[in-house]
This record gives structure tokens, sequence and C-alpha cells, in this order.
């Protein structure tokens, strides 16, 4: 925020003066919302804001806005040093070098048949589309160390399963992008947690954090969610149109463009199952002890964006004394594993790079000032300040795209307010909340663009058709707040749970009725191509489609063919 002090008497000139800290942000949403195109809506956001910035600065040369856009990339992508100069972490650049890091890992287990063989291995263990839904909830709920971590691993082993069953890539990445920014700000050992710890400040941080994890209502409805509805077969509004068009089809992207390229690898075909969790542990592992390492102050050892790049660079050497001694791959194999990690990996770097530039412009613009004015306009009303903090949270994470930007800027905010410790607790939970449905749902988001590229889906395509879901689970969140300021937290969850159970039996009784339950859906249509197979191949056949087999069991219909057939869907 600079030398810009934000007071009670001067916050409402304060939000009148830098409104236009938003306008970068709001351009590039509407563009992207407009034109499916992510590229050009983030730089067109940039550009305007660079514009706006020189123009504040009396400079009316267009080359300079360019440079300020690229002088804040380079800030943005570089290492962090503290108010002494001192090196810190790595700063984004360790994101960058973790992603990357991430996709030669993905690579390297693809080559050696890791992956293949876990998919064997889950396909054994998987005997219905219900079963490939929550094998794909409880992969994610396990990788809870790092969200990017977490829909990068999860969408590239989940994903071919999903495909088998049908399932749309929509409902895929949803699952993936949903867990991933979720699971990881309710773990205490993630990445997340130290983040928001260091954010609360004082020696009861931590403390402080974990009395925030069981009032942190959106994350843990979405969770619900996910579990509750791919029990039940439900999904609403556009993740139905997707998993229908998909079922009937057999087209799982719904006819889009994915924005991740397929890469074609040829494994080494004597691949185990441990040639994937052991390079898995390797890396959760290491993380995990990298990020708990402390100084003989308390402080961590690590930075999140040190420890990270550490933990890929051990999971990498892993699998080179993994791999080799065992033939799975030849040094030069190993090696031109990086080109294809990079390449997989390359569209989404490009991005989220436009996306912390987005970030970084709309800083230069003093978007700090205006949240914290705005926080203090709203600062009276100390009951409701958990519900509103939860919607302010939910628009700025959305507009600029970034949980951690936005509880960063907010979080300090409310520490300061002088809170009592229950309501400031719970307003903390508030921005916690808001800033996970942001960051969930909005198309600059580098959850929403990892979690397309991991899974294979259409960027703008999976944002539009979860957007509902999340509404409405928002919806019931902000409700949940208020009450829980309102009375107490016990009174927010009593609501939380009411409204919830609401949601899904009147979604579900609604669905069998109109006969919309997609797992059902799914049994009808591979009878129904079991059928056509009979009567195309003049007689009854001689096997039954295995993968709806146990489905079949569990419902009204029956389906009278022989139990040795084998379905093959796209």
């Amino acid at each position: 925020m600079g030398d810009i002090v934000v007071t009670a008497d001067n916050a409402a000139k304060i939000m009148g003066q830098y409104f236009w800290a938003l306008i970068p942000a709001i351009v590039a949403i509407v563009l992207a919302l407009l034109t499916k195109e992510v590229y050009i809506s983030l730089f067109l956001g940039i550009l305007v804001g660079a514009l706006t910035f020189v123009f504040q600065q009396g400079i009316y040369n267009p080359i300079e806005a360019f440079a300020h856009i690229f002088n804040v990339m380079s800030r943005q992508m570089g290492p962090y040093y503290d108010e002494n100069g001192n090196f810190s972490s790595a700063g984004n650049a360790g994101i960058l070098i973790f992603i990357l890091e991430l996709g030669i890992l993905v690579a390297l287990m693809n080559k050696a048949g890791g992956a293949q063989a876990f998919g064997k291995w889950v396909h054994a263990h998987v005997k219905s589309r219900k079963g490939a839904l929550l094998a794909t909830t409880g992969l994610g709920c396990a990788l809870f160390i790092d969200d990017y971590f977490n829909r990068l691993a999860v969408g590239s082993i989940m994903q071919p399963i999903n495909d088998k069953y049908r399932i749309s890539r929509a409902k895929t990445t949803f699952i993936v992008g949903s867990i991933s920014v979720s699971i990881c700000i309710l773990i205490p050992i993630s990445s997340w947690a130290s983040a928001i710890a260091s954010n609360i400040g004082g020696e009861n941080a931590f403390a402080m954090y974990t009395e925030t994890i069981f009032r942190n209502f959106y994350p843990i409805l979405l969770l619900a969610f996910l579990v509750v509805t791919s029990i039940l077969g439900i999904d609403l509004f556009g993740l139905f149109n997707h998993e229908k068009h998909a079922i009937e089809t057999g087209d799982l992207t719904g006819g889009l463009e994915v924005t991740h390229s397929d890469e074609a690898i040829n494994t080494s075909g004597k691949g185990r199952v441990f040639d994937l969790v052991i390079p898995i542990a390797a890396l959760v592992i290491s993380c995990c002890c990298l990020l708990l390492i402390k100084r003989e102050n308390g402080d961590p050892l690590f930075a999140t964006e040190t420890a990270l790049p550490i933990g890929g660079c051990i999971a990498l050497i892993v699998c080179l004394l993994l791999y080799l001694p065992r033939k799975l791959m030849t040094l030069k194999e190993y090696t031109g594993c990086f080109p294809i990690g990079f390449k997989s990996i390359a569209d989404v770097v490009i991005i989220v790079i436009f996306a912390w530039t987005l970030k970084g412009v709309s800083e230069s613009l003093h978007l700090d000032a205006f949240v914290k004015a705005f926080a203090i306009v709203l600062g009276d009303a100390k009951s409701i300040l958990p519900a509103l903090f939860f919607l302010v949270a939910m628009g700025i994470a959305f507009a600029t795209g970034t949980s951690w930007g936005t509880f960063g800027i907010m979080i300090p905010v409310v520490v300061a307010m002088g809170l009592e410790h229950d309501i400031l607790v719970l307003t903390i939970s508030g921005v916690l909340s808001g800033s996970v449905f942001g960051d969930q749902v909005s198309p600059i988001s580098d959850a929403t663009i990892l979690s397309a590229g991991a899974c294979k889906s259409n960027h703008m395509g999976y944002v539009k058709a979860q957007m509902p879901n999340a509404l409405m689970l928002a919806g019931i969140a902000f409700l949940s707040f208020l009450m829980a300021g309102l009375v107490g937290v016990w009174l927010g969850w009593v609501v939380a749970i009411a409204l919830f159970t609401a949601l899904i039996l009147t979604a579900y009784f609604i669905q069998r009725k109109n006969g919309r339950l997609t797992d059902k859906l799914y049994i009808h249509a591979m009878a129904q191509e079991a059928e056509a197979a009979q009567e195309a191949e003049g007689g009854a056949p001689s096997v039954q489609p295995t993968e709806f087999a146990d489905e079949c069991a569990s419902t009204d219909e029956s389906i009278s063919t022989n139990e040795n057939m084998t379905y093959d869907s796209k």
C-alpha cells in the first residue's frame, strides 16, 4: 500500500480515488467470459492497467506502459527480498520452477509406466462410475500438501480413468479444481497453512489458524457436496449438460477445444504401481519436512516458494534412482522427459505469468488501499462482518484470480481492526472461504487454469459449468456466516447442515423423478449400446459391459446380457 494511510475519516475518499485499481481485473474478467480467449483477455486487462498507471503519472507515451508491464512481470517472477534487502524466498519464480518440475515428474512417471500401472490398479478396484468419482475425490483429499501439486497430479492420474466411464472432462475438472483449493486450506501442514499463519502474525498465529478450520463453511460444504453428489449421481445445471452429452455421445469435452495438448509417450510396459507412489511420496514427504523445519527463533527455515521446488528436485532425483537401475528408461530417455514436461505445461505457465502480472499491475494502482478502505467503511457492523468479508473476499478473489493475494491483503486488515477473539477468528474464516470461492471459479485463476490443463478440459467451458453449483454453496455459506456472527458458530452449522440437506434432497428427488440422475443415464446408455451391438451381430451377445455391471445391481433396471462382455468407451 506504500505511503497511503487509510483511516475511518478518509476511507470513503480512498475508495473513490482508487476504484480504478479494479478496472484491469474487470476488463480481463469480462473479455474472458465474452471471448473465451484467456491469453488476449489477460493481456488486454494488463495493458489497460498499465496505461491507467502511466496516465496517472502524467505520461502519455504508450511505450512507458509496456515498460511498466514488463517491469511488473519481472518483479512478479523474481525472488523475494525482505525490507532489509536480504534474500527471503524464491518467490513466484519458485512456484514456476515447481510447476515445471511437476510437468517433468508426470512425464517421467508416464514414461516409466507408473501412471499406466496405477491406472490398471485403480481400474481393477474401481468397478463403477460412482467409484471413479469417489476415487478422484479421495485421491485429491490425500494429496493435500499443495494445491498446484494436487490438481496436476490428480488430474493427470484420474482423467484417463474417468474417461473410461464417460465422466465429462468438465466434471472431472470440477472435482479436481474444487478439492485442490478446499482441502489445502483445511489441513494444518499444507503450504496454505503457513501462508495464512504468516498473514495473521503474532505468537498465536498458527493456533488462530487452526481455529478457523471448523468455521470455514464454504470449503467444507464444497467437499461434502462433491462426495454426496458423486454417491447419489446428482449433477446440476451446466455440469449435467456436460455429463449427459458425454454419456450419450462419448464426446467428453462437449465439442470444445481442450486447453492442454496430448503428448504421446511410449511407456516401458514394465512399470509398477510403486513407480508412481514412491516419487509422489518422496515429493509429499520432502515438502512436508522442508516446510516444518524451524529456525532457532521458531520461524520456518524455508518459505513455501523455496521448499516446493526443492521437494520437486528431490522427487526427480528419486525417479532417476528408481527407474534407471531397473532399465525402465535410459539416461537419454530420462533427460528427454524434461522438454516433454515443459511442453505439456507451457500453456499453463504462460497464463499463470499473465495472471500474476495482472495482479501486480492492479497493486501498482493501489488495489490494497481500495480494499482496506472498503473494509473500514464496513467495519462498524461487527456482528455481520464475517458475512460481509466473505462477500468482499469472493469478489476480490474472483476479480483478481488469486486466493493468496486476497487473504494476503485482507487478513492483516481484519487483524488490525481490533475485533474480539471469536468474531476475529470467524471474520478471518469468512475471508478464507471467500478467497477459496473466488479462486475456484475465476476464469483468470491459476486454480481453474491448472485444473483445466491437468484434466485436458476446455477452460472456459468448465468455468461456466461449475459456476451455478459454486454460487448455491456460497449462498449457504453466506447465511451460515451471518447466523454465526449474530448468534454463534453452532447456529451457523445448524443453518449450513439444514440448507445443504434441503438442497441435496430437493435436487435428488427432482432429478430422479425426471430421469436426470447421471449414474442411471450411464447405465441406460450402456444397455442401449449393448442391445445395438447384439442386433448388429444378429444374436445374443456373449459378454456384458463390466464397467456398469455393479451399478446395474443397485438400480431398478435389469439388463439381461451375458457377464463376460467388455465395453471400451472413448
